[in-house]
């Protein structure tokens, strides 16, 4: 019941914020849905069906992108933690355009410039 209200309250907490943006590609959103799902897979059960329904009804981009730590929790239930995190990373290039690139955080390949240049100096 607790996650029950939790998920009805973040439908309506994302519709009253107008989360949704109109210029989020309704292909490109289409595709990371299809990503999630597959992820959640065929599953049975209240709580992957809840997951199914959350991915399909998130109105944005944005929502679909903090969506990613309960598909995780999902994942780790079947595997163990790296192997899940890894497939959840695999999501990120999917939102690149969609969302915030502060969302997506540094390019890799910034990160090892950074890195490179603090040891070589």
């Amino acid at each position: 019941m607790k996650q029950f209200l939790s998920t009805l309250f973040d439908t309506v907490a994302q519709r009253l914020q107008g989360e949704s943006r109109h210029d989020d590609d309704p292909y490109r959103l289409a595709r990371v849905r299809k990503a999630m799902l597959a992820l959640v897979g065929e599953g049975n059960g209240w709580e992957a069906e809840q997951l199914r329904h959350r991915v399909l009804v998130a109105e944005s981009a944005r929502a679909l992108w903090f969506m990613r730590p309960d598909l995780l929790h999902w994942l780790c239930r079947a595997e163990d933690e790296r192997a899940a995190m890894d497939r959840v990373m695999k999501l990120q290039p999917l939102f690149e355009g969609l969302v915030e690139p502060a969302l997506l955080g540094p390019r890799s390949s910034a990160r090892r410039d950074r890195r490179g240049s603090s040891l070589g100096g």
